[in-house]
């Protein structure tokens, strides 16, 4: 099954309801294992991204933090920033929604892996 990689920017305070939206997998198609791994700039100041992870109407992460990475735009890596994982089934909705929480901008990067059981 697919693995999506996603590199975003958040404003101060902003949110992104759900990063998967409009994804062909954003339901799934089968049941499945889904991973969710996420990571964060280096901080200059009082940026932090959390992540909430759903599947279906089962909250599995509610307000993760993402792992801060040692370089500019690396990550997420799969032996280090795995957030949460959660089994769904097919037809149940993948929702991911970041926030910025320290009022300045942010860049992060979200990887989602999907296995079918």
């Amino acid at each position: 099954m697919p693995v999506f990689k996603f590199a975003e920017n958040l404003l101060g305070n902003e949110v992104n309801n759900n990063i998967m939206a409009g994804s062909k997998f954003e339901f799934l198609p089968r049941n499945g294992v889904v991973r969710v791994y996420a990571a964060q700039d280096p901080p200059v100041g009082a940026e932090n991204v959390n992540i909430d992870f759903t599947l279906g109407n089962v909250v599995i992460g509610d307000d993760l933090p993402c792992n801060f990475v040692a370089t500019d735009a690396l990550g997420p890596n799969r032996n280090t920033d795995l957030l949460a994982t959660g089994v769904a089934a097919a037809g149940d909705r993948i929702q991911i929604r970041a926030q910025e929480t320290g009022g300045v901008t942010q860049d992060y990067r979200v990887l989602v892996e999907i296995n079918e059981l």
